[in-house]
């Protein structure tokens, strides 16, 4: 097993993970990144912003391993 860091990016903003997860295999790191990107739009869509960028850098012990990059965008086309 190893040890996991899940770094959160929105916009500018970075937020370190320094607990980290045990997991058995990048495969697995890549399912924790999707989940976090998931929570992260959820959240955003219900805010109502539009036109953010997100990331979640997984990286290990010797650094950066995945990178999962999400790009949220909406706009208003019509009222009735």
């Amino acid at each position: 097993m190893t040890k996991y860091f899940f770094d959160f990016r929105a916009g500018n903003a970075l937020s370190l993970d320094d607990e980290g997860e045990q997991l058995p295999d990048v495969e697995a790191g890549h399912g924790e990144a999707l989940g976090a990107l998931a929570d992260a739009i959820h959240d955003v869509v219900l805010q109502g912003q539009s036109d953010q960028h997100f990331s979640v850098e997984v990286r290990d012990d010797l650094g950066l391993v995945l990178e999962v990059t999400v790009v949220l965008g909406s706009k208003l086309l019509r009222k009735q």
